[in-house]
């Protein structure tokens, strides 16, 4: 890694993506901990949870 200069700014600037990317990451992580908002293999199936409870409550209301 960075030894040919032809391509340094290449290497630069992909070093930069990830650790752009990496800290995006661990931003909404943190942002969604401290608005106490799900995170991991709950996040996703939060509001299918919640759209089916209401769909039951409104089938079985009868």
């Amino acid at each position: 890694m960075f030894t040919n200069p032809n391509t340094l700014w290449i290497e630069i600037l992909v070093v930069i993506a990830v650790i752009a990317f990496l800290a995006t990451l661990i931003g909404v992580y943190i942002y969604r901990k401290a608005h106490h908002l799900p995170t991991g293999d709950c996040a996703c199936c939060h509001k299918s949870k919640e759209q089916l409870l209401k769909e039951y409550h409104k089938y079985y209301s009868k």
